[in-house]
C-alpha cells in the first residue's frame, strides 16, 4: 500500500503566449501519460471532473495497481488499493518548496496529442536542473490546484508552480535534465479524451475498509 502510495504521489507532480479560450468550459475528461525515470516507465491516467481528480497507476499488463482521489477544493487526498480493497487518508505534512528559477516562454510550437503546444523552459543552476515543458491551453483549470494539493517536492512539479500565468494549461511533455543535459525524468501525454465523467469514479468504492497505520 505504501509503495503504491509513494509512486502515485510522485506522478501527481503523476507549464504566456498561449491563447486560452475565455468562453470554454473547464476541461472534463481523461488524460493518459507515461512517466520515465531512467529505464523505469510507468503509465498513469487522470480522470478530471470539476475540482476532483482520480489518478490511476496502470501496470504493464494494463491493470490498475493504485488509485488516488484528490479533492482540490477541500485539499484532501485519499489513496486506494484495489487489490487489498483498502483506502487511506494521505496527510500533507510537507512545507512548500521554493526555488530560484529562470523562466523562458518561447514562441516555438509543436503538435502533440491533438493540441498545439508551446515550449517553456525553466532553469535553476542552484538545483542543477532545467525542465522543458510543452504546454497546451484548453482550460485545464484543475492542474495547478492539483499540484498545490499534492505538494510534491520533485522538480517537474515545483518548477511548474514557479511560472507566472500558469493557469489553464497542461504540460503534454515535460523533460527534466541536469544542467549538463543528462535526462532525469520525462512525463509525456499519450492520449487526451474529453467527455463527462461519472461521479462514482471519485468516490471510495463500497465495501472498502480504511487502512489504519500502526
Amino acid at each position: 500500500m505504501r509503495s503504491i502510495l509513494r509512486s502515485l504521489l510522485f506522478a501527481g507532480s503523476s507549464l504566456g503566449l498561449l491563447s486560452i479560450p475565455l468562453s470554454a468550459q473547464p476541461f472534463e475528461g481523461v488524460l493518459e501519460f507515461t512517466k520515465s525515470t531512467g529505464p523505469v516507465v510507468t503509465t498513469y491516467k487522470y480522470y478530471v471532473k470539476g475540482e476532483r481528480v482520480r489518478i490511476e497507476e496502470i501496470s504493464a499488463r494494463g491493470e490498475v495497481q493504485g488509485i488516488m482521489l484528490v479533492d482540490t477544493r477541500d485539499k484532501t487526498v485519499t489513496a486506494i488499493s484495489p487489490e487489498r480493497k483498502l483506502y487511506m487518508d494521505v496527510p500533507n505534512m510537507r512545507l512548500p518548496k521554493d526555488v530560484a528559477t529562470n523562466v523562458q516562454k518561447t514562441s516555438e510550437m509543436k503538435d502533440m496529442v491533438g493540441y498545439k503546444c508551446e515550449k517553456w523552459i525553466v532553469k535553476s543552476p542552484a538545483e542543477d536542473r532545467v525542465v522543458t515543458y510543452w504546454v497546451a491551453a484548453d482550460d485545464f483549470n484543475f492542474f495547478i490546484p492539483l499540484l498545490e494539493t499534492l505538494n510534491r517536492k520533485d522538480e517537474q512539479a515545483v518548477f511548474f508552480l514557479q511560472i507566472k500565468d500558469n493557469k489553464g494549461v497542461f504540460p503534454m511533455l515535460g523533460i527534466e535534465q541536469k544542467m549538463d543535459g543528462a535526462e532525469v525524468s520525462r512525463l509525456e501525454a499519450t492520449r487526451v479524451t474529453k467527455g463527462e465523467q461519472k461521479a462514482s469514479l471519485f468516490e471510495i468504492p463500497a465495501g472498502y475498509n480504511k487502512f489504519e497505520r500502526n
